[in-house]
């Protein structure tokens, strides 16, 4: 196999300014509501500027309303994806900085997993005993993740997407879950499910449909291509000379 020769340009040396996004907003940095550390990733893996603006909600008493309410999980993930919008919009105070805060025009994009077995909804396990019982009645079956994503403009939601996952998990052990629980630590708490499919979460399923990005807690590509009709584009990079032999 042959590979092209590099342009002119890099031959010589020169490498891209490491400080300038690859993707920019007219308005600012995509604000994010969200303290998810894969969330996070995701978007900087992507090359988006972002800034995190987390507000907590009590999740799991609005889960449980919509549930008595009947709500099905798809739209009681797009109710809470919202309302953490809605928190982190009221936590930013009128005065803060175009950059620092939700300036005019800036955009806001909040996020939202449920999980769905037997009609019954889950959320981000508590605790150990939590994440037990949720392998243990997710082991062996068909489920669906619901993964909800909104975006804000000025305090109103301009867009919203639902993404559905549909997955089987393999039949599994007390001792399978309890090793699996032991070896993930404290990220078996940060999704519904315990799923870390991007590593050793894998060895739980034997088909997972639908995106993975979706999967991880954002419908990335459904977002891109909603925010490129809205202004982002690729940057050109900057580029210093440097290198050596």
């Amino acid at each position: 196999m042959t590979t092209e020769a590099p342009s002119s340009e890099f031959a010589a040396g020169a490498t891209p300014a490491k400080d300038v996004p690859a993707v920019i907003l007219p308005a600012g940095p995509l604000l994010l509501a969200s303290a998810s550390m894969t969330r996070r990733r995701l978007l900087e893996q992507a090359g988006f500027e972002i800034a995190i603006r987390a507000a907590s909600i009590d999740e799991q008493a609005i889960r449980g309303s919509c549930a008595e309410e009947g709500i099905p999980p798809g739209e009681a993930a797009v109710i809470l994806a919202e309302m953490k919008a809605q928190a982190a919009l009221s936590r930013v105070p009128s005065h803060t900085p175009f950059h620092a805060g939700a300036g005019p025009g800036q955009l806001l994009l909040a996020a939202d997993q449920i999980l769905e077995v037997d009609g019954q909804m889950f959320g981000k396990p508590a605790d150990h005993a939590a994440a037990v019982q949720q392998l243990k009645r997710l082991q062996g079956k068909t489920h669906h993740l619901h993964t909800a994503a909104v975006i804000m403009r000025d305090g109103m939601r301009i867009w919203h997407h639902l993404g559905v996952n549909e997955m089987v998990m393999r039949p599994l052990s007390e001792g399978e879950i309890e090793a699996y629980l032991a070896r993930l630590g404290e990220a078996a708490f940060w999704s519904p499910g315990s799923y870390q499919i991007e590593s050793i979460g894998m060895h739980l399923f034997t088909r997972i449909g639908g995106c993975h990005y979706t999967i991880l807690g954002l419908p990335l590509l459904e977002i891109t291509a909603f925010l490129r009709e809205h202004g982002l584009r690729l940057t050109v990079p900057e580029t210093s000379a440097g290198g050596g032999a």
